[in-house]
Formats: structure tokens, sequence, C-alpha cells
């Protein structure tokens, strides 16, 4: 039997994300772990809905696309665990059933030992959340209402539970740099880059390394957009592409493939509004800089 399980990386192995890990300043709040302290400007928080287009996962015997080298999949040992020429949408990750793909697309590969674990995706991810803003200062002290994200970018008052999701897109690791200067391309560890958000997520030794690739699946180079204001991105942008270092065994026991992705604090962000507004949550933006995807083979047993 065939079997692919997704789930957020903050759960790491459930498919439910438990509210002690969302936890955040002011618990009390219930609000998603965030880097708010104040009652204005924008404000990174956590998704609690996040779906992303899948094209490709596969197991590798060696890196696929080095730096400075062109993607080579068939070259690397890789072997499919999922392909879809069209990709399929994975639905809301977060969602107490997880996210379903298309059995017809889903493999069991080749038993052996890999090295590397290798996802492509789409550019394009809708994400969603919510917020009560804290008093200055204050993680305890709510400001007023509950805010969710609309599906146009907008902000109503709510409940955490009527969250709708909005489109953004991975075309950069950084947009404060040219794409010209290597923002399409990053190499992340444990401990290092984008104030530990792999932490929980890679283990000891293990390395992310991401790429921004246009549709011919070569390496995204061209500028657009502003540094200056960090919007910088990469022109022509269609995949992301995600390889993690990670020592992976297939076996006669092995039934199915657990796909964990990586959606952090800051891939969504609730605008706090300034002056007369300041208090109030006036939109939510995306921002797609992090993402990450790593496999675990699982048993009958399991």
């Amino acid at each position: 039997m065939k079997n692919l399980f997704l789930s957020s990386a903050l759960s790491i192995a459930s498919l439910v994300i438990a509210p002690s890990v969302l936890a955040g300043p002011g618990e009390s709040l219930g609000n998603t772990k965030n880097d708010c302290n104040t009652s204005s400007g924008d404000c990174p928080i956590t998704p609690t809905k996040f779906s992303a287009k899948i094209y490709q996962v596969a197991l590798c015997t060696s890196h696929p696309m080095p730096a400075g080298s062109a993607l080579d999949l068939t070259g690397s040992g890789c072997v499919d665990v999922y392909k879809s020429d069209t990709g399929e949408e994975t639905g809301d990750i977060f969602s107490d059933t997880g996210a379903t793909l298309s059995n017809a697309n889903i493999s069991v590969p080749t038993a052996g030992n890999y090295t590397h674990i290798a996802a492509i995706f789409d550019k394009d991810f809708k994400v969603g959340s919510h917020h009560k803003i804290y008093d200055a200062g204050d993680s305890n002290s709510p400001l007023g209402e509950r805010y969710y994200s609309t599906s146009s970018g907008g902000a109503a008052v709510g409940t955490a539970d009527e969250v709708e999701m909005i489109s953004g897109e991975f075309n950069t690791f950084m947009p404060q740099i040219a794409c010209s200067n290597d923002a399409g391309t990053v190499e992340r560890v444990a401990t290092t880059g984008n104030s530990g958000t792999y932490t929980n997520f890679l283990s000891g030794g293990e390395t992310f390394s991401g790429r921004v690739l246009k549709s011919d699946y070569s390496l995204a180079t061209e500028d657009a957009g502003n540094i200056n204001n960090q919007t910088a991105y990469c022109l022509g942008a269609k995949y992301l592409l995600s390889i993690v270092d990670k020592a992976t065994t297939v076996n006669a026991s092995t039934t199915g493939i657990h796909i964990k992705i990586l959606a952090p604090k800051g891939l969504i962000r609730a605008v706090q509004g300034e002056g007369a507004q300041s208090g109030v949550v006036t939109g939510f933006t995306s921002h797609g800089e992090s993402l990450a995807v790593t496999v675990v083979p699982t048993s009958a047993s399991e």
C-alpha cells in the first residue's frame, strides 16, 4: 500500500498542530508565535493555514544541484517519491486531516540508501493566520478584537476559525539583495539564517539548499523589484527547489513516506496601523523567503 502524509514542520511528526507549539508572547490571547511587541507596523506571525502546489519529491544519492551547477536529478541517482507533471495543490496542511495527494502520483522508491531529498514546488502558495494586537511592551494586554486574514489580503474582526488564505510567492530568499547577487540560492543549517528558522526542522549536520528556478529549471538570476525597500525578487521565477542532505534508508518494510513542509513564522505578517489606526490590523501580507521539505519513510507498524 502506498501512503504519503504531509504535515507542518512545526508539529514535526503530527498532522495536528498543538496549541503549545503555536503559542507565542501573550499565550493567553491565543496568538501564534510572533515577533510583535508594538501596536503598530508590520508584525511577523506564524501561519495557521498553508497550501502549496507540489510537482516532484525525490530521494537522491548525491546533491542534485550543487552551487554553480545545473539541476541534474538523473545524474544524482534520484528516484521519485511523488511526481505530477502539472502539479497538485496540497490543500491546507494544518487541517486536522492533513493533506492528501493523488495516489497515482505516489511511489515507494527503490530500496537503498539515499543522501539527499529534493522537492520541486510552484512559486505560488497560499497562507493565512490571525492576530490580536498587544499593548505596546505588554504581551498579555490586548488592545482590541482578534483579526483574521481574508482572501484579498484584508483583515476582518472575528475568530481564528474564520481565517482565509491569501496568495504569496516564493521568488527570492533575500528580498533585500539583488537576484543577480545570488538571492535565488541559499544554504542553511539548523543554527544559521532566518533567526533559527531551521533549528527544529533540520537535524544536526543537515543542510538545506534552496534554489529559485525558471520554467526551464535553470537558476533564476535576473533582477526585479527594489532592494532599497526589500521588494527585490528573481524575474521569471517559476519553481522553488528544496534540497536537504538527509540520510534516508528505504527497505522492504517501507510502506509510505511522511513529507514535512516548513511553513515558518514570518511567512505571513499582520499589518498594524500607524497613527490614528495604531492598535488596528489593517491587512495581512505574505512573505515567501523560507520553505524547506524533508522526508521520513514509514513502515507498516507506524
